[in-house]
């Protein structure tokens, strides 16, 4: 039975197809072979191996204050990035942060329990200076205000979260959203900046 449904198969595709299958086939295995040294970067960055780790994850800076719960999942291509060792970041346990995702910690980032952020959200608590004018913004000094994400929130895709901003329990962000002040329970968010929609439920 399994020699003839190989047969099918070889029948049905090209001999290009098939190689590429194959080598697609041991490209998995070859990136299974190299899980142990992510468990290892999340154990020293996060101090827990149970983080899982994708692909070209950037961990830039290191802080002394960083906690995350259980089943953190971080997909491939994000960047975590603490500046200066007072960065605080504080992440619940079943998180997820999806492909691209930019966490940029200069104070304090705090994320409760089951959340998720779509791909390429940038969740910064930093920004330039650009009231003195007798310095160029570049050199200027950054601006930081904690961010506070709390409890079974979804941020959507392409979303910019500010520093400053509170995002209470249960709140939906939607897409390409930019996010600065306080969003309130269950609420259903969008725009630029993000105004109420409607509430949950």
């Amino acid at each position: 039975m399994l020699f003839h449904r190989i047969t099918q198969q070889i029948r049905k595709r090209s001999a290009a197809d098939l190689c590429r299958k194959i080598l697609y086939y041991f490209s998995q295995k070859i990136d299974w072979l190299t899980n142990p040294f992510r468990k290892l970067r999340a154990w020293a960055y996060f101090k827990n191996a149970g983080v899982k780790l994708g692909k070209g994850v950037l961990l830039k800076g290191l802080s002394y204050d960083i906690i995350v719960g259980k089943d953190l999942q971080i997909y491939d291509h994000c960047v975590i990035e603490m500046v200066g060792d007072a960065a605080k970041l504080a992440i619940g346990q079943g998180c997820l942060l999806s492909y691209g995702v930019l966490l940029s910690c200069k104070e304090a980032i705090t994320i409760g329990n089951d959340v998720m952020i779509g791909e390429y959200t940038s969740v910064r608590d930093a920004s330039h200076s650009y009231k003195d004018r007798a310095k160029s913004m570049k050199a200027g000094v950054d601006i930081s205000s904690p961010i506070i994400i709390a409890d079974d929130v979804w941020i959507g895709r392409g979303c910019i979260i500010m520093g400053g901003t509170v995002i209470e329990t249960g709140v939906v962000v939607a897409a390409n959203s930019v996010v600065k002040g306080r969003l309130e329970k269950y609420g259903i968010y969008g725009g630029t900046p993000a105004h109420l929609i409607k509430e949950r439920g």
